[in-house]
C-alpha cells in the first residue's frame, strides 16, 4: 500500500515531508535514515535530483554564510549530502566518547572548521555541543595530551592532535560550562597544561621568529641570522597543508597555537582560585587612606576586591569568536594570524601574570625531564592604558634596533624618546633629532583610516592614577608586527629599576595572552632568567595617553 502510494507521488513531496519531521531538531536526521530504510522506492524518490534537498537539509542543521560566502551556492548544492555525512560522522563518535579512534585528527580538524564557520545562529555550535564534545575533549586531554611524551623526555608533544584538542577545548567552552568543574579535576587539568604555559623554551607562542619585524610571507621558513632570547629557539608551529574543508573540497589551513589556548584553559582555571583579602590590609578605600595622610603605593581592599573581581581572562561573547576576520577565499589560510587591525589595543587592559621562581625556571630549561610542579608564586594584578599611533608611510617610520638586541627596544632605536606633537607623537634620540612623527589613533576618527594601508604601529601607555596607587606606576613603550599582531610592549617602573618586556597577541575574544620577561639580563642571545605568562582582558573604557617619558637607562 505504501509503495502504491509513493509510487504517485512526486519526489519533491517526500522530500519535502523528510524536511519538515526533521527542522528543529539537533542530531542526525532520523527522519531522512528511516525513510531511506522504509524500501526501494522511498530511497529512489529521496535520491532523485537531490542535490537541492540536501542543500536545505544542510541548511536545516548547520550554518551556510560562510562556507556559502567562500565556495558559492553551486558548490554547496553539489557537495552539501557528502558534507552532511562527514559531520554527523563525526557528531557520532564523540558521542561514543571513542577517543582512541583513528579518525580523530579528522574529527577534530572538522570541528575546528565548523567553529570557524559558525554565524549568528550557533547551529554548528549547537551541534557540538550537543554532540557531547566537551566531555569528550575533557576525557581526551585527561588521557592522551601526553601520548608520545615518554619519547620526549616526558614531555607532551605540541602536536596536531593536541593542538587541536587544545583550541577547540577554549573556543567550545564557557563559564557555565567550567562553573561546576570539581577542585580536584580543576587542578588536574592545571597540572597537564602546565608545560605548555610555563615552559616557553619549549613551547613558544610566536607564528613567526620573534626578533623579526618584516614578515612578508608568513608561509615561508624564517632563519634569524641571530639567536633569540633563548639561545637556540625551539621549533615554531609547522606549516599550513591541505585539510578537507567541506566536501572534498579543499583548503590550506594552520594547526592553532597549543600555547595560546592552553595559557587561555589555564587562566581561567587559575582564576576560580578567589584570592582571600589579606586581613594586613588597614585601609578600606583610597580615599580613606589619603584622608587619613597615608600617601605611600599600596593596595587597599577596595584595590585587591577589584583585582578579584574583574581581572580575568574572558571567554568571547559567543562562541567561535577567536579567529579574527574571515576572508571569502577559499585559498586563505584557517588560522593564518590575522594582520594587526588598527584599534586592537587602544584602551584598558587588566589582568594578572603569574610570577614563576626564578632559580626553579633555569633548572628547567636544563634538565631533560619536566618538574613534577612548576614553581610559581601567585598571581600579580597587571594593568595599563595603551594609545596607537600610526604611519602610512614606510619610508619615514622610525628604524628598528639591530637584530642582536633581540627585543630590548621593542624593534625601536635605543635610547629613543616618545614627545606628544599637535597631531600625534613623534620619536626623537637622545640629541632631541627627531625620528618620526606618528598620528594618534582616535576612535571618534576611525572611519577615516578606512581603506588606508597602515606602515607601522607605535604604542604608549600607562598605569592609571588609581591602579598606579595601588600597585605601582609604569610608563609602557612599544610596536606591532603587522603582519601577524604580535606586540612587544617595554613596561619601565617610573621610579626606576629593572623594565620588563611583555609579547603577546590579542584574541577576537579581547584577551591579550602571551609572555613577560625581565630585561635585565636579556639580549638577542643570552636567555631570560625566567619567562612569565600573563592574561589581560580589555574593559570598555578608552582612554588616550598623552604623557611624555624617556625610556630607563638599559635602553
Amino acid at each position: 500500500m505504501l509503495v502504491r502510494l509513493l509510487d504517485n507521488t512526486p519526489p519533491e513531496i517526500v522530500q519535502k515531508i523528510v524536511l519538515y519531521a526533521t527542522a528543529g531538531h539537533l542530531g542526525p536526521p532520523k527522519a531522512l535514515h528511516s525513510m531511506l530504510l522504509t524500501c526501494r522506492t522511498s530511497y529512489a524518490l529521496l535520491s532523485k535530483d537531490s542535490g537541492e534537498f540536501y542543500l536545505n537539509l544542510f541548511r536545516q542543521q548547520f550554518d551556510t554564510i560562510a562556507p556559502g560566502y567562500r565556495l558559492g551556492r553551486l558548490a554547496l548544492r553539489e557537495q552539501a549530502k557528502l558534507e552532511l555525512n562527514r559531520r554527523f560522522k563525526v557528531l557520532k563518535l564523540f558521542r561514543s566518547k571513542d577517543i582512541s579512534s583513528p579518525f580523530l585528527e579528522e574529527a577534530f580538524w572538522i570541528a575546528y572548521l565548523m567553529i570557524e564557520d559558525s554565524g549568528t545562529s550557533q547551529s554548528n555550535i549547537k551541534q557540538l555541543l550537543h554532540s557531547g564534545v566537551l566531555v569528550f575533549l575533557d576525557r581526551f586531554l585527561r588521557e592522551r595530551l601526553y601520548e608520545g611524551s615518554e619519547g620526549n623526555n616526558g614531555w607532551p608533544l605540541m602536536n596536531e592532535l593536541n593542538s587541536l584538542a587544545l583550541a577547540l577545548s577554549w573556543l567550545l567552552s564557557s563559564r557555565h560550562s567550567l562553573i561546576n568543574e570539581q577542585p580536584h579535576d580543576r587542578d588536574t587539568m592545571l597540572k597537564l597544561l602546565s608545560p605548555y604555559v610555563f615552559a616557553a623554551f619549549r613551547y613558544p607562542i610566536f607564528s613567526a621568529h620573534e626578533v623579526l619585524f618584516d614578515i612578508s610571507n608568513l608561509d615561508g621558513p624564517f632563519e634569524p641570522t641571530n639567536s633569540t632570547i633563548h639561545g637556540r629557539y625551539p621549533a615554531l608551529a609547522p606549516q599550513p597543508r591541505d585539510v578537507a574543508y567541506f566536501g572534498n573540497l579543499a583548503r590550506k589551513a594552520r594547526v592553532p597555537s597549543a600555547t595560546i589556548f592552553a595559557c587561555l584553559l589555564y587562566f581561567k582555571r587559575r582564576e576560580a582560585r578567589t584570592p582571600e583579602i589579606p586581613i594586613t590590609l588597614k585601609w578600606q578605600t583610597r580615599a580613606q587612606a589619603e584622608a587619613a595622610g597615608h600617601t605611600e603605593s599600596g593596595p587597599t581592599r577596595e584595590d585587591f576586591q577589584h583585582f578579584v573581581d574583574h581581572c580575568e581572562t574572558r571567554f568571547g561573547e559567543s562562541q567561535a569568536v577567536d579567529f579574527g576576520v574571515r576572508s571569502r577565499s577559499l585559498d586563505s589560510v584557517l588560522g593564518q594570524p590575522a594582520p594587526y587591525k588598527l584599534g586592537t589595543l587602544t584602551g584598558c587592559w587588566q589582568g594578572s601574570w603569574i610570577m614563576v621562581e626564578t632559580e626553579g625556571y633555569k633548572r628547567s630549561m636544563t634538565e631533560l625531564t619536566p618538574p613534577k610542579e612548576f614553581a610559581t608564586r601567585g598571581r600579580i594584578p597587571l594593568y595599563f592604558t595603551l594609545q596607537e599611533h600610526f604611519a602610512y608611510d614606510a619610508d619615514t617610520i622610525v628604524p628598528r634596533d639591530i637584530e642582536q638586541n633581540g627585543l630590548m627596544n621593542a624593534w625601536l632605536p635605543p635610547n629613543c624618546q616618545v614627545e606628544t606633537s599637535q597631531f600625534g607623537v613623534k620619536l626623537v634620540d637622545e640629541h632631541s633629532t627627531c625620528l618620526s612623527s606618528y598620528e594618534t589613533f582616535s576612535f571618534d576618527q576611525k572611519s577615516s583610516h578606512a581603506g588606508r594601508r597602515i606602515t607601522d604601529v607605535l604604542i604608549t601607555g600607562k598605569t592609571d592614577d588609581r591602579h598606579a596607587a595601588a600597585w605601582g606606576q609604569y610608563n609602557v613603550l612599544g610596536r606591532v608586527r603587522l603582519a601577524d599582531g604580535l606586540m612587544v610592549l617595554i613596561r619601565t617602573p617610573f621610579s626606576g629599576g629593572v623594565p620588563q618586556i611583555l609579547r603577546g597577541y590579542v584574541t577576537s575574544s579581547q584577551n591579550l595572552v602571551g609572555r613577560l620577561t625581565c630585561t635585565e639580563q636579556t639580549t638577542g642571545i643570552i636567555p631570560p632568567s625566567y619567562e612569565a605568562p600573563f592574561s589581560l582582558c580589555k574593559n570598555n573604557t578608552t582612554t588616550r595617553s598623552t604623557h611624555t617619558f624617556k625610556m630607563g637607562p638599559s635602553f
